[in-house]
């Protein structure tokens, strides 16, 4: 038998002389996206990169496996698709200077949430992280993999849907789950069949951890949201749609609804122009009523009238609902034994509420549940347990009522608020009079003619009034100030556009990197109106650097040289050379603007305002093997003396394992890949070494 090898699809082994995998049938000359890691690479000189199995605003998943311990795993790998690009042929991503603080933003938030998950390792029901690295100039995180399958193909299997006795025992370790979550943080904003696995163990297991910018629309990320499960508030990134923990109850609560009912729930968006959700117990006629009203709650297109918290909604899913006591018996004797029953009955039922009583059928045991607060209507359930046991007489004779029952059941609801009603209301309208009478007298340009007609009841001076009190109330609203100082300028301006406006000055510094903030008038912790203006000091850059070696760059590669040497896009331009002879978008010379020629290494100062001419071969200029004897650009004594080769060398990156983040960040996929000293901070924390506590 031959050498042996893994199939990049279900991670077997199989002949290395055969091209189709007999396990799954996986071709391996199937093509892959130049976007994504090619099948076959090897990530820490560990893991083994299998095929692409989805991805989204955030990065992309890969089947691996884990060579040192011979297990498959799942490869996350950071990579937002709208914020850079992949180097071709390589593994290695390349971002854009102007998508850098970005990029760097939403990595130290994907680092953070998976250095949280990686906290609640323990936990049966969360996918666990295994390890966490930096390399190929962005973060991969190491899952276990999960052998079962989605929820959304167990119920079709299931003829599309469960019984409330089978959720109420599959759900609660779950519920449990999302509650230590929310205590520690995080807030999933995806829950639904695709991203709920239930394993072969029976046991269900939540993924699809994302940062909060590709659970919710327009947040600065290619968001993904579930469709049916997804909150009205993750539909918008504005400040007034908050979300937390009630998010997820309406995830959760529309991932029961399609489990007990078989269908989808209505999108929240639709629901907003026209809310035509069936109650589940419409759908399902064995759904318990209070089970159906809670999941309704849990589903309000209102977050501030939904149910907030996890532990609320499993208090309401699993408490009993009321059972109305009968009418009073007509029947004296009837009614004298009916009492002594059921004063036995009670007198009865009081050891097994001493004791240790059996549990009723479908009822929330609170202390299963950790840390989440017991049940406050277990104990109500089991007093009020004897109306099921003694059923109602039937057919007593009519027993008349005393004169002081008469009166008691006389007085109802309207009689007993008419009266305070009737008082808030004179109490109303007197505040209103004297509120226009004080308005009046202190509103400006009034004279002493409109003062004394105040007191008329006129309805636009009503108006007025409420609309001075209105803007009066709008002025008082104050926010705090936050500290912007070593923040990017273009992610704090989104960030806090609903609260203040920013009046910019630009100003180079050897301290700050370019657009990051150094500098506010308003201190930092200080109460302002919302709205208020605050200036702040932006740095262009540092005030001077040296002019990096040009000699063998293309285009591109320059511009990122420039900028990482310190030269910001203030103080440099692109102009084709008019020699006409050269490698195409390849740099031939670098001058000033007034035409001096400006040498590799030379100090150059981006405080005084001239920019660098940088001078590039056109594309369709015409290759040489020796340089002309005349141009209008000179180039370097180098390039008169030899010939200028039209062949281009790749020079193969190191491929020594990496714990920091990488030391260059490309602008385009370049011709040529040659490292550079300079190096760019990635992520604010490193991962530690596998095995190793975060």
């Amino acid at each position: 038998m031959g050498e042996r090898r893994y199939c990049y699809k279900c991670m077997e082994k199989y002949d290395s002389d055969l091209h189709v995998c007999p396990h799954c049938g996986y071709d391996d000359n199937t093509p892959h996206s130049s976007m994504y890691m090619a099948p076959g690479t090897i990530l820490r000189d560990r893991y083994l990169v299998g095929v692409l199995l989805e991805y989204n605003g955030e990065g992309a998943t890969y089947i691996g496996h884990d060579i040192s311990t011979d297990c498959n795993v799942l490869l996350r790998e950071y990579m937002p698709i709208n914020l850079c690009t992949r180097v071709q042929n390589k593994a290695t991503i390349s971002v854009n200077y102007n998508n850098l603080a970005k990029y760097k933003a939403f990595m130290a938030e994907y680092t953070e949430l998976n250095k949280s998950l990686a906290r609640l390792r323990n936990d049966s029901n969360i996918n666990p992280v295994l390890d966490m690295f930096a390399e190929n100039n962005t973060t991969y995180t190491v899952f276990e993999y999960i052998e079962g399958q989605k929820m959304l193909d167990y119920l079709k299997e299931n003829a599309g849907e469960l019984s409330w006795e089978q959720v109420s025992k599959l759900f609660p370790p779950l519920f449990t789950t999302l509650g230590r979550l929310h205590n520690a943080g995080i807030t999933h904003r995806a829950i639904s069949p695709d991203t709920v696995y239930i394993t072969d163990k029976g046991e269900l297991r939540l993924s699809g951890f994302c940062i909060s910018a590709v659970r919710t629309a327009d947040a600065g990320l290619e968001y993904e949201l579930f469709k049916g499960y997804a909150a009205p508030e993750q539909y918008s990134a504005s400040s007034s749609s908050r979300q937390g923990s009630w998010t997820d109850v309406y995830g959760v609560c529309a991932l029961i609804y399609r489990a007990l009912t078989g269908c989808m729930p209505v999108d929240s968006t639709d629901r907003l122009k026209h809310d035509d959700l069936c109650e589940p117990s419409a759908l399902n006629a064995r759904i318990p009523q209070h089970v159906s009203r809670v999941i309704m709650d849990g589903m309000n297109l209102s977050g501030r009238d939904r149910i907030q918290t996890i532990t609320e909604l499993v208090t309401r899913l699993f408490e009993q609902p009321a059972v109305i006591k009968p009418a009073a018996s007509a029947n004296p004797a009837a009614g004298v034994s009916a009492a002594a029953a059921m004063t036995g009955a009670a007198v009865n039922s009081q050891p097994q509420q001493n004791g240790a009583a059996p549990m009723q059928q479908g009822a929330y045991n609170p202390g299963y549940y950790g840390n989440q607060q017991p049940n406050p209507y277990q104990q109500p359930v089991q007093q009020r347990g004897y109306p099921q046991q003694y059923p109602p007489p039937q057919n007593y004779p009519y027993r008349g009522y005393d004169e002081e029952d008469y009166r008691y059941e006389k007085v109802n609801t309207v009689d007993r608020i008419k009266v305070p009603v009737i008082i808030g209301i004179l109490l109303m309208a007197i505040l209103l009079i004297i509120a226009v009478v004080i308005m009046s007298i202190i509103a400006p340009g009034k004279d002493t003619a409109e003062s004394s007609r105040v007191s008329a009841t006129d309805n636009n001076v009503v108006e007025g009034s409420v609309e001075t009190t209105t803007d009066v109330t709008t002025e008082a609203q104050e926010v705090e100030v936050p500290n912007l100082v070593g923040s990017f300028y273009s992610l704090s301006k989104d960030k806090w556009k609903e609260y203040f406006e920013f009046d910019p000055t630009y100003e180079y510094n050897n301290d700050y990197d370019n657009d990051m903030i150094y500098g506010q008038d308003i201190e930092a912790g200080k109460m302002v109106s919302k709205g208020s203006v605050i200036k702040v000091k932006v740095s262009k850059g540092k005030e001077s650097a040296l002019v990096p070696d040009y000699a063998g760059r293309t285009k591109s590669q320059y511009q990122n040289d420039l900028e990482q040497a310190g030269i910001s896009s203030f103080n440099y331009q692109f102009l084709p050379s008019t020699s006409g002879y050269g490698t195409p978008n390849m740099v031939v010379d670098v001058q000033t603007e007034d035409g001096q020629r400006v040498s590799p290494g030379t100090y150059f100062s981006n405080k005084e305002g001239k920019k660098l001419c940088v001078y590039y071969v056109p594309e369709n200029a015409q290759q040489v093997t020796q340089a002309p004897t005349e141009s209008q650009t000179e180039v370097s004594t180098q390039q008169e003396t030899q010939p200028v080769e039209t062949t281009t060398q790749y020079v193969e990156p190191i491929t020594e394992p990496v714990t920091e983040a990488p030391t260059e960040v490309w602008t385009d996929p370049p011709t040529e890949y040659i490292q550079t000293e300079t190096q760019i901070d990635v992520p604010t924390d490193t991962p530690p070494e596998y095995g190793g506590e975060w």
